[in-house]
């Protein structure tokens, strides 16, 4: 099963993350902002990477950290090894391209976030997979030491206001000094793990605290509070350029706790619209989910696309593009060879985990916990493997 609700804000981070890479002629203002799509990944997959680790605690009384980084790594690693060897097979044999090997080994060993590798927008795999050996371990470790077993990570509401304290010490290191690196501000592990670990709390309070998130989102007031809040939070991202010694050191916090009221929103808040509205939402939302469950793989390949589909199309159809035709065929090439992709390699692997490896607890968060007929599972989902 798949929470809908939250592959809708999967579609809404890789349709962001395409626009900042292909959109900048159409819409410069808005496509200069897009890298807030990965921002808005990072604070997902805290959140559900922790309810996964959360869940089978619950349901078993301790954590196998083995078991966990095998599904997790039969989900990460067939579907990019094969992106990088394909997308490196094209480029050879339709442009007689390679790049240097030494370009090769961070994309290889996921530190293309501290090293260059081959494609940019790689650099956050990195990021996520450095987090997905950090938390299981970290919440071992409060196991390992907790006397409380009910709830043996009460300290993680500390923990998070530590890591977060540090990233803007570390980010701030970077842009202080003379020359200032805003790049490893923006992708280092040890600078941007605070999003993560946001996600993280709002798992942690979603599965051992969530009285409090109850009271927190209860009744239109409070929602319409942490509505304009979150908003508000993010609309920094139009006050400050990215590259600025204020904005990478306290403005990434802003982009985080925005996407955090968001997710928030997005499990709690119901009953808006009614009617022939609430049926065109339904409608709209179970596309985006169905987009959104295949955003891995369109992230993937997002990158190859804008760099060879519009001219493969122009050429084989001899028409000329102007911005919004290229940024069209840019957007809808991705959907195809990601979801074709994705079909191919990641979902039969993930079948195949789920017979060899079954999940201990479903990582789904259940209808009945949040938004009952909203927080269905999408179309055709039960007869997919879990992704998480």
């Amino acid at each position: 099963m798949r929470n809908k609700r939250l592959d809708v804000l999967r579609c809404m981070a890789v349709l962001l993350v395409m626009f900042n890479h292909g959109g900048g002629d159409i819409w410069p203002g808005l496509a200069r902002k897009g890298w807030v799509g990965v921002d808005l990944f990072f604070v997902l997959s805290g959140f559900l990477i922790s309810g996964l680790l959360f869940g089978e605690y619950k349901s078993h009384g301790s954590i196998n950290f083995g078991r966990f980084f095998i599904r997790r790594g039969l989900k990460i690693y067939p579907a990019f090894y094969a992106f990088l060897f394909l997308s490196q097979a094209v480029a050879y044999i339709a442009f007689r391209s390679t790049a240097p090997l030494a370009h090769y080994l961070p994309e290889l060993f996921f530190v293309q976030n501290y090293w260059h590798g081959i494609w940019d927008h790689t650099w956050s795999l990195g990021v996520e997979e450095h987090f997905y050996i950090f938390l299981p371990l970290l919440l071992l470790c409060l196991l390992r030491f907790s006397s409380e077993q009910r709830d043996p990570f009460r300290i993680l509401p500390r923990l998070f206001v530590t890591v977060a304290i540090l990233c803007v010490f570390f980010r701030a290191i970077s842009v202080c000094f003379a020359p200032p690196n805003y790049h490893m501000a923006y992708t280092a592990s040890h600078n941007r793990m605070d999003a993560l670990f946001f996600g993280v709390l709002l798992g942690y309070y979603y599965h051992f605290r969530p009285e409090i998130l109850k009271h927190l989102m209860h009744g239109w007031r409070n929602c319409s509070i942490i509505g304009l809040g979150s908003f508000s939070l993010l609309f920094v991202t139009y006050l400050l350029p990215r590259d600025s010694l204020l904005f990478s050191t306290f403005g990434f916090t802003c982009v985080y706790l925005g996407f955090g009221g968001i997710l928030l929103l997005s499990l709690y808040l119901q009953g808006i619209l009614r009617g022939n509205a609430a049926r065109y939402l339904g409608l709209m939302g179970s596309a985006a989910a169905s987009v959104g469950m295949y955003s891995y793989s369109i992230y993937l390949w997002h990158g190859p696309v804008a760099a060879w589909f519009p001219g493969l199309v122009r050429r084989v159809l001899h028409v000329s593009f102007g911005a919004n035709e290229r940024f069209a065929v840019f957007v809808i090439g991705s959907l195809i060879v990601g979801i074709a992709m994705s079909k191919m390699i990641e979902y039969p692997i993930l079948r195949l985990r789920d017979r060899i490896f079954p999940a201990q607890e479903s990582a789904t968060i259940r209808a009945s916990d949040v938004a009952h007929k909203e927080a269905t599972t999408a179309p055709n989902i039960p007869a997919k493997p879990s992704s998480a």
